[in-house]
């Protein structure tokens, strides 16, 4: 697994697709469509290795600072609003707006605990499930955690993923090689990427070990690490 997921990665080019049909310029997409015009144009073993690339540039300029690969952390914990009963594919959230589709969730109460994979987000309280679960799970004493990588990470790799599935599947049929709006979800990723590289914005740690860089004695930093774009342009966390 990556640290973005797949459904990211199409979120990510939603506003893209919706534009325009690559193989039918001037066609236009109904939103809704854009995972299943992925999915027939990608396929995952190519949409793995596109994100894949990004997390290696990603875990390159990180490891300045962070012991890389980074380790998933607890990014929120969620109450059930309903008892959970084994065998359940899904379950009921008192919130699971924050939740994405291939998420990694973890069930626990005092007793028993498992971690299951997140196959859809059905309205803004109900989880479906890629496996069933395994034990019955009481919402009085049981939290459901989301196991991610630390933010703005899956966001970075994300937009890296994108913008060369974009310009290798989508933007090449209708423009050439041209894409303005890979440059622009790269631009978004690099400059995340400096925020969290200039001490603007720290991970959070799975353990006190994961952090190997001296930048954080003070707020205002004296010395940074730049990234350059394709262009070998430098980006700053103020541009």
């Amino acid at each position: 697994m990556g640290y973005a997921t797949r459904q990211e990665v199409i979120l990510a080019l939603a506003n893209a697709l919706s534009m325009g049909n690559p193989s039918t310029p001037g066609t236009l997409v109904d939103i809704t469509s854009v995972g299943s015009t992925i999915s027939d144009s990608v396929t995952e073993a190519q949409l793995n290795q596109y994100i894949r690339w990004g997390d290696q540039q990603i875990d390159g300029a990180l490891s300045a600072l962070y012991r890389t690969p980074l380790r998933r952390v607890n990014r929120g914990t969620f109450r059930l609003a309903l008892n959970a009963t084994a065998g359940d594919t899904q379950i009921i959230l008192e919130d699971a707006t924050r939740l994405t589709e291939g998420d990694a969730i973890l069930i626990r109460d005092t007793v028993n605990s498992q971690q299951v994979t997140v196959s859809g987000i059905l309205d803004d309280n109900q989880v479906t499930l890629a496996t069933p679960l395994l034990h019955s799970f009481d919402l009085l004493d049981t939290a459901v955690e989301s196991i991610r990588y630390p933010d703005p990470v899956p966001y970075i790799s994300a937009r890296f993923a994108a913008a060369t599935l974009y310009d290798r599947h989508f933007a090449s049929q209708v423009q050439g090689n041209q894409s303005d709006f890979g440059k622009y979800l790269r631009r978004l990723a690099f400059d995340n990427l400096n925020l969290v590289l200039s001490g603007a914005v720290r991970l959070e740690l799975a353990d006190a070990g994961d952090y190997t860089g001296k930048r954080y004695y003070n707020q205002a930093l004296d010395n940074t690490v730049k990234l350059m774009d394709e262009k070998k342009e430098y980006f700053t966390a103020e541009s």
